[in-house]
């Protein structure tokens, strides 16, 4: 067990931590000076950190008794794909407001048309310039109502087989065209959404990975997801 880490881990949370502290100012503390995310890599809101390491200053945090960085699919689903596919510029734009909390995320891959088969996804988006044009229905959308950014699944070639032709997309929620619908249940709770997009303008540089390799991105979301399975963290 390294102790070193732990005790400049505890050393640091014990002086910095403040209760009466704005969670918003803890957690760009925590991004600015790298124990957001230990693992991840320096001037990314981590320190670059082995994986047990990383526990320690873990421990150390629980054991000043500070509150933590945010959590949700932004953290669990977002950063760790970006850190691996996203371009630097990428990088730079998405990640500050990720590590920071003040940025929130939703999924769109599901459609009513292709049931479980997220490769037989028909919104379409055609590129027209420096912008990408997205029409089609996303379903079963959790927090779409509440989410800052989209990374979605849309089809960029529609002649190449089912798994190829697809990018994954990033675009604010609040672009024009996009059309958020409640999926209200028996108990009258909307827990989930549909989304509809008509011409919604996203510029071109906001595809993670290459044109028409968005399965690819997408497997590795999925599977960032289900190792976050059960993990009360993994929340919005």
């Amino acid at each position: 067990m390294s102790t070193s880490i732990y005790d400049e881990a505890f050393e640091w949370y014990s002086k910095n931590w403040d209760p009466d502290r704005p969670v918003g100012e803890w957690w760009a503390l925590l991004a600015e000076t790298g124990w957001s995310f230990p693992s991840w890599p320096e001037g990314r809101g981590g320190r670059g950190l082995s994986p047990r390491d990383a526990k320690q200053v873990e421990q150390a945090r629980l054991d000043a008794g500070a509150y933590g960085p945010p959590k949700g699919l932004s953290t669990f689903l977002v950063a760790p794909t970006l850190l691996t596919y996203a371009t630097s510029e990428q990088l730079d734009r998405f990640m500050p407001g990720i590590v920071r909390g003040t940025d929130t995320w939703c999924q769109l891959f599901s459609e009513p048309g292709a049931g479980s088969d997220v490769a037989g996804l028909s919104c379409r988006a055609v590129q027209d310039g420096d912008e990408w044009v997205v029409n089609g229905q996303k379903i079963w959308t959790s927090t779409a109502h509440l989410a800052d950014w989209i990374f979605c699944l849309v089809r960029t070639e529609p002649n190449a087989p089912k798994h190829k032709g697809i990018s994954f997309l990033l675009f604010r929620m609040d672009t024009p065209g996009i059309e958020i619908r409640p999926l209200v249940d028996m108990t009258g709770n909307a827990n989930f959404n549909e989304v509809f997009f008509t011409d919604v303008r996203v510029p071109k540089d906001q595809v993670v990975g290459r044109r028409g390799d968005g399965w690819l991105v997408a497997n590795a979301i999925l599977g960032h997801e289900r190792d976050s399975l059960g993990n009360p963290d993994a929340t919005l």
